[in-house]
């Protein structure tokens, strides 16, 4: 499992190992106690988001949640462990927006975008 920087702790940690990931997109793992809310999941997104790998990894930073658009829940959640998929759609200093899509199986359960900022701790 890989270990994502991150400072949430179970049962808050949503997100559980890393599939793939490059400067742009990362696929993965996410793992629930209980079926998942559409908060949830998107809290998922938003802690996926650090799997990507942007090349600042020796930095220190807090993300913040700040803007969500277009969520929307597809399927009803059925299952405690889903496939998440994000992509960096725009950067700019310390902003990040993202899409993601969230799977069971080849199922599309939820979709939106979310925009996170930054911040050196």
């Amino acid at each position: 499992m890989i270990d994502f920087p991150i400072p949430h702790i179970p049962p808050i940690k949503f997100v559980d190992s890393l599939i793939s990931s490059d400067e742009k997109n990362a696929s993965v793992k996410i793992k629930f106690d209980q079926i998942p809310t559409i908060g949830m999941l998107v809290e998922a997104a938003a802690q996926s988001s650090s799997g990507i790998d942007d090349g600042n990894k020796e930095k220190i930073q807090m993300g913040f949640l700040i803007a969500l658009k277009n969520i929307k829940l597809l399927e009803e959640p059925l299952s405690k462990e889903y496939i998440l998929n994000i992509h960096l759609d725009h950067k700019i200093e310390n902003f990040k927006s993202f899409s993601f899509i969230v799977l069971d199986n080849d199922k599309k359960v939820a979709s939106g975008s979310i925009s996170i900022s930054l911040e050196e701790v």
